[in-house]
């Protein structure tokens, strides 16, 4: 097997063996917290959302891409590579729109309790389900043109203006679709990763202001300081997706910049356009006090079990014995 193969199978192997167990680790604990308290915080659905967008896109993008890797072929016919294809973008689109409105959100707790930002405190948290609608009828209209141009690969001549992911081309009537199509995505995700990034820098202000005051007042409150640690959260998560995509963008651009792309580029801007969807959940695992104090409490739990069962068998060697 050629090195570039042997990369891009641990690569994805990698991605898929982080991004799957993380992603549903979240969207069981929401699970069953939802279950015991009956609802969920709205920060705490946008999260749920984007794990779930998350979880598609490691499963659609990491697992085809590891399978070809190590030598398997024909994943799909051309009906399968269209389904495939369009879903993926969408669900990473999606993951892009709810990390925004993530982050837009955290902005508006954190902001001031008056006014037109007390208007928005009230009304955005019934919203959210409408948003991520709108978002998601928007990113299938967008991702249209993506499905018509998709078809399943085998081994033939690849022609030019071509995206060829080794299980599934997208191949452009032209220059100036290929062109276009790329633009697009381009411009979509940069309007909001800008906002996301004004909404964070507005954020990091507040905070800033906040932490001069407190130590004025020498005082502390646990509800802004949840609220603190919640936004820290969120600045963390929003600085990991601008690396991610600036570094995405700048391979993404280059292969707009040519007419065939080496198969080493695209595997590359696959990966980087993958890492995020695998590696946002340990973030939010990290920095989300809850999944520790689930944690904490289960390994008591476990501990008091073993310690109750060893007292037992030894209660039942003595009376044996006696």
């Amino acid at each position: 097997m050629e090195p570039r193969l042997v990369l891009k199978a641990a690569g994805f192997i990698f991605l898929d063996t982080v991004g799957i167990p993380g992603n549903l680790t979240i969207l069981l604990f929401f699970a069953r917290l939802s279950y015991f308290q009956g609802k969920l915080q709205t920060s705490d659905v946008i999260i749920t959302h984007l794990a779930s967008f998350n979880l598609v896109v490691v499963l659609l993008r990491g697992i085809p891409q590891a399978l070809t890797a190590l030598g398997y072929r024909n994943l799909f016919n051309d009906n399968g590579c269209k389904a495939v294809i369009y879903i993926y973008r969408i669900c990473r689109a999606m993951s892009i729109c709810v990390t925004c409105l993530l982050s837009c959100y955290q902005c508006v707790l954190v902001g001031p309790g008056t006014g037109k930002w007390l208007l928005l405190k009230k009304r955005l948290p019934q919203s959210v389900p409408y948003i991520v609608l709108f978002l998601c009828a928007l990113n299938c209209i967008v991702c249209t043109a993506t499905a018509q141009y998709t078809f399943a690969y085998f081994n033939s001549t690849i022609p030019e203006f071509t995206l060829n992911l080794e299980f599934c081309i997208v191949t452009y009537p032209s220059y100036l679709f290929y062109l276009g199509n790329g633009v697009l995505y381009i411009l979509r995700d940069l309007f909001f990763v800008i906002l996301m990034a004004l909404a964070a820098g507005y954020i990091i202000s507040l905070l800033y202001h906040h932490g001069k005051q407190m130590k004025s007042m020498q005082t502390s409150d646990r509800n802004q300081k949840k609220t603190a640690d919640a936004s820290k959260a969120v600045l963390a998560l929003v600085t990991m997706y601008v690396i991610l995509f600036s570094l995405d963008n700048i391979v993404w651009i280059y292969t707009l910049c040519v007419t065939r792309v080496h198969p080493a580029v695209s595997d590359t801007r696959v990966f980087l356009a993958s890492c995020y969807s695998a590696f946002s959940p340990i973030l939010i695992i990290a920095t989300n006090k809850r999944f520790a104090i689930t944690l904490s409490c289960t390994q008591a739990i476990q501990k008091e079990s073993k310690q109750t069962a060893g007292t037992t068998t030894t209660q039942v060697h003595k009376s044996n014995e006696e």
